[in-house]
């Protein structure tokens, strides 16, 4: 062969590959607006008030926009300035705000609760504060009890909320099973409180959000003045109307901050830059929870774990009060989604659904990540399985779980098993777990 036909020939090679590389450029700033604006007048088609939608790439906010309204009396609408109740997603950064009294050595995680908490309904159990942040402690949640939704309109103190479950039987021995539990949360949220002898709130807003510049962030109870704040929704008879009315005093630090989704992305930014916790303590919020038994668990400290087409995928989901949020993070690709919306009824468009449609032309393909992360139960273990992996293919959801005021509502892989241990192919699946 010549060197000219070389030449010609590396020279298509080049241009050919340079195309490909062209035509796998990630969406533009427009691509990206025109996107959200779509998926957005999509889901304001069916009965929902306002959303929220945040995105970010390298700590950078590429998108900031409000579409539909905040309060239907007021007619007024929602911008990147509205404030919403970001419920359960509290949980992660209460999850943060443990370990980083953790690094400060004001407290250990595998404390006894005891110590900081000696009024805590252990019932003779030995419960730790990473048993309390990873949903392994055992402690019945106050949401399961028949009158939770009544429970939720009272304005109650610390000693009255444990005494709704002070003598509930434990669901498990401690780091045996997991179990979404609110009450674990809300003890985790009175540790801070005894530790740093503050009221959970003060604490957060002078050592959390006035550091990290995320002004509208603050624990939002219903009596409290918030500026710019949603106001909540749900759906009877085919029409929007106001959500049962909360106090937010008993979600406390496992539920009731309040935010915009551009303040949850500084939040994730100041995280993954090291500004809240040492690079140890934040690898750890994000590392999947083992039982006793050996069995992983795809939720870490305050952290869901997960993949959307093998892209690894963390954070958190919050529902209640009429509102349904989602904020997660890629961490791989640098890419952070946050989804606000003030209506809670289970029937509207899942605002998980949502971000993985906002997320997958950013990510592109990659290489779905192998079974073995999360490795199906051995026989042995079924029972612990059976209430932590949620899997369709093998188990069924009891009805407690089915019929929660939470839900959180994923597109991920998970591990199928066949009859013999061990045997496990991965498919992605639309799968329901409590949040």
């Amino acid at each position: 062969m010549s060197k000219g036909v070389v030449r010609r020939a590396i020279a298509a090679i080049i241009i050919c590959v340079c195309s490909e590389i062209a035509g796998a450029q990630l969406p533009t700033a427009t691509q990206l607006r025109k996107r959200v604006d779509a998926v957005a007048t999509k889901m304001l088609s069916r009965p929902v008030a306002g959303i929220s939608v945040a995105v970010a790439r390298n700590g950078q906010v590429l998108l900031a926009r409000g579409y539909g309204t905040a309060n239907l009396e007021h007619s007024v609408a929602v911008t990147p300035e509205t404030v919403f109740h970001i419920a359960s997603i509290s949980k992660n950064i209460l999850a943060a705000v443990v370990l980083q009294l953790v690094d400060e050595g004001k407290l250990r995680l595998d404390d006894d609760i005891t110590k900081y908490v000696p009024e805590a309904p252990t019932l003779g159990h030995h419960v730790t504060v990473r048993q309390l942040l990873n949903h392994t402690s055992g402690i019945y949640s106050f949401t399961s009890l028949p009158d939770a939704a009544n429970n939720e309109r009272l304005e109650l103190t610390h000693e009255q909320v444990l005494g709704l479950i002070k003598d509930k039987p434990f669901e498990f021995e401690p780091g045996t099973r997991w179990r979404y539990d609110n009450s674990a949360f809300y003890i985790a949220g009175m540790v801070v409180e005894r530790v740093t002898k503050q009221e959970y709130g003060a604490y957060v807003r002078e050592h959390v959000f006035k550091p990290l510049g995320m002004s509208s962030a603050s624990l939002c109870y219903a009596r409290m003045v918030v500026p710019h704040l949603a106001s909540g929704y749900e759906v009877e008879g085919g029409a929007l109307v106001n959500a049962a009315f909360m106090s937010w005093k008993l979600p406390f630090a496992a539920g009731a901050i309040c935010a915009t989704a551009t303040d949850l992305l500084k939040w994730e930014a100041a995280l993954d830059a090291g500004r809240v916790l040492t690079r140890s303590s934040l690898a750890l919020m994000r590392t999947p929870t083992t039982l006793a038994d050996g069995t992983k668990i795809d939720y870490g400290l305050g952290t869901r774990l997960g993949s959307l087409d093998g892209h690894r995928m963390l954070g958190h989901t919050g529902s209640g009060g009429g509102f349904r949020n989602v904020f997660e993070s890629f961490p791989d690709d640098h890419l952070t989604i946050v989804i606000l919306v003030n209506m809670g009824d289970a029937e509207s468009p899942s605002p998980v659904a949502v971000a993985a449609e906002i997320a997958r032309p950013r990510l592109g393909s990659r290489k779905r990540v192998p079974c073995s992360i999360y490795p199906c139960p051995t026989q042995n273990s079924r029972r612990s399985a059976e209430s932590t992996t949620r899997t369709r293919a093998l188990w069924r959801f009891s009805p407690t779980m089915e019929s929660c005021i939470f839900e959180f509502l994923a597109i991920r892989p998970k591990a199928y098993c066949d009859d013999k241990p061990r045997t496990c192919t991965r498919l992605t699946t639309t799968q329901r777990l409590a949040s």
